[in-house]
């Protein structure tokens, strides 16, 4: 992906509630306005206006299954005046309001609904859940679009791209981390973000001005996580964030986040994500 675009998208995502118009993503960027609209239109597949507001939906979905915040608050976190013009925007992109989007259960069971894609989900058995205040990391990333089953795929494409001087570590001290942004059950599976990351150890590290890394450079966001170790006995991804989710966060005083999870891989992340049982510590994010 273009590195403007990529620098678009990541702005956008960390201002999800501001309103940013086309005009201000593409200064953002050191773009004209027509040149903007035309490379994000090629390179993301859809209109810069199209995939905020799919972003700001599908992030309202989540919060609305997700916490017990009223309409109104969540209204107010994605940018909206009032109840009506919410209601009026979310209604013509899933058909539905609010109200009766959150009061739907159908395909929302997460054993229902990945009973279907994958075998053995149950959320009878909690995982061991620390919380956590982690700092922020400086990494190398790229941004990838697709389903979670294609993940070892991912990785080895990732790999595969790396620039020749980060290559150079030695591979037990390289470090990776995936930052994870959606569920399943509210975005489709083309649709789903992931971002693979080489993570710097040091923030002095003189290869972070090369041109290939500065290009793709994001810093994770530090605060509070609940933190999954799946290394030792690993269980499927989504059994583990359903389970976060759904049963653990509504029991404490924790709220979804639209912060990025994170998922580490203290060895190679194409092997830790050969079957659909990632070797990983993920960490989800709280409010």
């Amino acid at each position: 992906m273009d590195h403007r675009i990529l620098a678009a998208l990541k702005y956008i995502e960390q201002n999800i509630s501001e309103p940013i118009d086309l005009g201000e993503a593409a200064a953002k960027v050191r773009l004209s306005k027509f040149h903007f609209e035309r490379l994000f239109q090629a390179e993301v597949g859809e209109s810069y206006y199209a995939y905020f507001k799919r972003v700001r939906m599908h992030n309202a979905a989540s919060r609305l299954k997700h916490t017990k915040q009223s309409i109104y608050e969540i209204a107010i976190a994605y940018g909206y005046g009032s109840n009506a013009a919410f209601t009026r925007s979310f209604r013509s992109f899933w058909g539905v309001s609010p109200t009766a989007y959150r009061s739907d259960d159908s395909f929302w069971d997460a054993e229902t609904f990945h009973r279907h894609r994958h075998e053995g989900v149950s959320l009878a058995v909690a995982p061991n859940i620390q919380i956590r205040d982690v700092g922020s990391y400086r990494c190398m990333f790229r941004r990838y679009y697709g389903p979670y089953t294609r993940l070892q795929e991912i990785w080895r494409d990732f790999l595969d791209r790396l620039p020749e001087a980060l290559r150079s570590d030695d591979e037990i001290e390289a470090r990776f981390l995936g930052r994870i942004y959606d569920d399943p059950r509210v975005t489709p599976p083309d649709e789903i973000r992931y971002d693979c990351c080489y993570v710097f150890a040091d923030d002095e590290d003189a290869r972070l001005q090369m041109d290939e890394v500065r290009n793709h450079l994001v810093t994770t966001d530090a605060g509070l996580y609940a933190v999954i170790d799946n290394t030792r006995d690993p269980r499927p991804r989504p059994e583990i964030y359903a389970y976060m989710l759904d049963k653990w966060m509504p029991s404490t005083n924790y709220n979804y986040s639209d912060v990025p999870g994170l998922e580490f891989f203290a060895g190679c992340p194409v092997e830790a994500n050969s079957t659909w049982r990632p070797v990983c510590t993920m960490l989800v994010p709280l409010e």
